[in-house]
């Protein structure tokens, strides 16, 4: 009988944090969402795909001149441009 009250006892305590957790996120939220907020939001995604775009740019220049590690039949590791 006590381990059913215990439970129900964690379970209220557990709803009561995690509700407060969510007042506060939602106050939070509702903080950010005010012009200067959704302008910070839409320039960080924005150069976040720049960024993205870049990386995928200097990836694809850096592919040409990686060079691939082949072993010989003498057990020597040569290095030759990747084909």
């Amino acid at each position: 009988m006590f381990t059913r009250l215990r439970w129900f006892l964690y379970g209220v305590v557990v709803s009561a944090v995690v509700a407060v957790m969510v007042v506060k996120r939602a106050r939070a939220m509702k903080e950010r969402l005010d012009a200067e907020g959704v302008g910070r939001v839409v320039a960080s995604y924005a150069a976040d795909i720049v960024e993205a775009f870049g990386r995928s740019l200097q990836r694809s220049a850096d592919r040409g001149s990686q060079t691939v590690e082949r072993p010989t039949p003498e057990g020597y590791v040569s290095r030759s441009p990747r084909r």
